[in-house]
């Protein structure tokens, strides 16, 4: 009795819970089509509407979602009317918000007063009236803008805005259309378009115009450069920009570009209109890489009928023109290239300006492993014939083979790395000014580096000592000078880096090295070391014992610094200085390159080049660059501007100087402005700017 007591009441509590439930949630049905919830709904049975009060939803099979104050559904016309506080959310992830809004019940077709709209990409519209039929929507006197209000430079007065008597959204061809549109920049009217279409946010590439760029130049007037973008496939577009200039030859650009599973194509290339009476200048880039099972193929052309065009009209700085084809295939341990090109030097005015490759031809073998000695072996072999600017002819075959064992005396804790190598080079010069000459040379040499690493570490950093000496055995040569040491090659094996040399002589390098980091991203490494040849030939005037050299690795957070001196054994004074430095000091970055050769020893050069961006602004930045030589106090080139860049405006204005002097490229100086309308562009990619210092990431 008591267990059917007990079932009793769980079906009664069950049976309150379900209409509790049921009362409490007031969902009702239509056909599946449309469903509607609200804290009151009320059924006419005889009219067939159903209406809806007191945080009214609609939300029909796909997801869109009506939320009201007062929902009114038909459903014999299959009609919806709502009214208060309406808020539509489409299944594209859209919001809009009405006055009043009347729509079939599969939100297709829908008729919205004053309406206001956040798009999925943040932009915003607002309107008079919404009519929307299946893929398209009109909204009348309508304003766009994609500025958000946290980025305002100006309270309620966003960066640009664009207003139209109607604004038409085709969602099949993606396609936005304005009648009668206005840009206004800052609430003020600047420009006026009868018609005027663009992508919708969705598209990522699109046919249309690019954003302009407008420049005065001294010697080149003022000049106009509008950028028109074909997008032919999705894998294959095409710009041509004409470029307008007050006081120079007009010139016209195009880009191809062409990218499919086998590889790239890409072709760049202008052309100048002759206006002085000249002749027509032109340059053409072309470079291609085809991908397959047998390697990778690379064709590559640089070539322009006139040396000083490109720099003249900003197109690009390069001095040498480099045009060949190559192939190349490697797997785990082998690799195979032959390549073929020519260089043209632009820079030289009186002499013979080609230099060329034909062929170049390597094989290398990779970590074969030493059966006898517990080794690795490394095979390379190189041929090539080339034409130097001396018009002398060289056939040179090489063959080296390198072998190294690295291990870890575990009784004292030393570690050797140790290697020997062997390079035979066959090498014949036909010269056009001396004797031709034909030689086989050997270059054999043992080296080990010996080292001897203290290491200390704790909770918050880890420290490194580690002295070094590595002792080199190497017969003399009569082929290779005495070469130049530095704190890049203080350790190596072979300071020569040409293929036909190598360093001579027995000599011994040696330093120490200390390192420390610690768990907040900072560290420091310094080393210092010096060479010292045995045995030197009479006719060597370079001297046994090397000079010091000395270099910092420094970084913490997002600033580092490194640091190469050479001080003189003899005077304790500084040969040479190297430093390249970038800090983040508040909202300052800034980037610094310089260098430093004493005229005591060699002839003097002391050049610095700077570069910086300082946000002294929300979204406001000045920017600089330029290289001075310090030795003659003169300045090679500078540019300085400002930058304004929000989510939706791009403003780049910048004054540059260049001291360039080439023929009939002179010394100028100019501006440069940038507007760009976003989401079309970006000031960072559109636009011409010098850069004369290192470059800002």
């Amino acid at each position: 009795m008591t267990d059917l007591l007990k079932l009793k009441y769980f079906y009664i509590i069950l049976l309150f819970f379900i209409t509790i439930t049921l009362v409490s949630s007031n969902k009702i049905s239509a056909d599946q089509k449309i469903k509607i919830t609200a804290d009151k709904i009320q059924v006419i049975e005889k009219e067939g509407k159903v209406i809806a009060t007191g945080d009214a939803i609609a939300i029909d099979e796909k997801g869109s979602k009506i939320k009201s104050d007062l929902i009114i559904y038909d459903e014999i016309e299959s009609q919806i009317n709502a009214e208060g506080n309406i808020i539509l959310n489409d299944n594209e992830g859209n919001t809009y918000f009405f006055n009043s809004l009347q729509s079939d019940d599969e939100i297709k077709n829908l008729s919205g007063i004053g309406v206001k709209a956040r798009l999925d990409d943040n932009s915003r519209i607002v309107g008079s009236k919404l009519l929307k039929k299946e893929n398209i929507n009109k909204l009348e006197n309508a304003e766009y803008t994609p500025c958000l209000e946290t980025d305002y430079l100006i309270e309620n007065c966003p960066g640009w805005k664009l207003k139209a008597k109607s604004i038409f959204q085709d969602n099949k061809t993606k396609t936005i259309h304005y009648d009668h549109a206005r840009i206004h920049l800052f609430n003020v009217p600047v420009f006026y378009l009868p018609y005027f279409s663009h992508p919708d946010p969705s598209v990522k590439k699109r046919s249309g115009f690019l954003m302009p760029t407008v420049e005065t130049d001294q010697n080149l007037g003022d000049t106009l450069s509008i950028p028109i973008f074909y997008n032919i496939k999705s894998n294959l577009d095409l710009t041509f920009t004409p470029t307008i200039q007050s006081k120079s030859n007009d010139f016209y650009s195009i880009n191809y570009r062409h990218l499919s599973n086998e590889g790239l194509f890409n072709i760049d290339t202008s052309i100048d209109d002759n206006n002085d009476k000249t002749g027509t200048s032109n340059h053409l880039f072309f470079d291609g890489k085809i991908n397959n099972s047998y390697g990778s193929l690379n064709t590559y052309l640089q070539t322009s009928n006139n040396d000083t065009y490109m720099r003249k009209n900003k197109i690009n700085k390069l001095t040498v023109l480099k045009s060949g084809i190559s192939f190349e295939k490697s797997t785990t341990n082998n690799y195979f290239s032959i390549d073929s090109s020519s260089y043209k030097h632009l820079a030289i005015q009186e002499g013979e300006q080609w230099e060329y490759v034909y062929p170049r031809i390597n094989y290398n073998i990779n970590n074969i492993q030493d059966s006898i000695f517990d080794g690795r072996i490394n095979m390379n072999n190189q041929f090539d014939f080339n034409k130097n600017l001396n018009n002398n002819y060289t056939t040179l075959a090489s063959s080296q083979i390198d072998w190294n064992k690295n291990f870890i005396e575990n009784k004292n804790g030393l570690v050797f790395e140790n290697e020997a190598n062997l390079r035979i080079v066959s090498i014949s010069i036909d010269s056009k000014n001396s004797k031709d000459t034909s030689n086989i040379r050997f270059y054999p040499q043992f080296n080990s580096v010996i080292s001897y690493p203290l290491i200390k570490s704790s909770k918050n950093f880890n420290q490194t000592l580690t002295p070094i000496i590595m002792p080199i055995i190497a017969p003399y040569n009569n082929y290779t000078s005495a070469q130049n040491i530095s704190n890049s090659n203080l350790f190596s094996s072979n300071r020569a880096t040409s293929i036909n040399e190598w360093e001579s002589g027995p000599r011994i390098n040696y330093g120490m090295e200390w390192f420390i980091d610690n768990i907040s991203d900072k560290s420091l490494k310094l080393t210092i070391g010096q060479s010292f040849r045995l045995n030197k030939n009479k006719s060597d005037t370079a001297e046994e014992l090397s000079d010091y050299y000395f270099s910092t690795d420094a970084s913490f957070d997002n600033n580092f610094i490194n640091n190469t001196i050479v001080f003189d054994r003899k005077d304790i004074d500084f040969k040479s200085i190297s430093m390249n430095t970038y800090s983040e000091i508040y909202d300052l970055k800034f980037k610094m390159d310089y260098d430093y050769t004493s005229g005591k020893y060699a002839s003097v050069n002391e050049q610095i080049a700077v570069g910086g961006e300082y946000n002294f602004e929300k979204n406001f930045f000045l920017k600089f660059t330029g290289t001075k030589d310090l030795d003659s106090n003169k300045n090679i080139g500078y540019q300085y501007g400002l930058l304004y860049e929000d989510n939706c405006l791009g403003i780049d204005f910048n004054y540059y100087r260049d001291k360039t002097i080439d023929r009939d490229i002179k010394e100028s100086d100019g501006y440069s402005f940038t507007i760009v309308l976003k989401p079309f562009g970006s000031t960072r990619n559109y636009g011409k700017s010098k850069v004369f210092g290192p470059l800002m990431n």
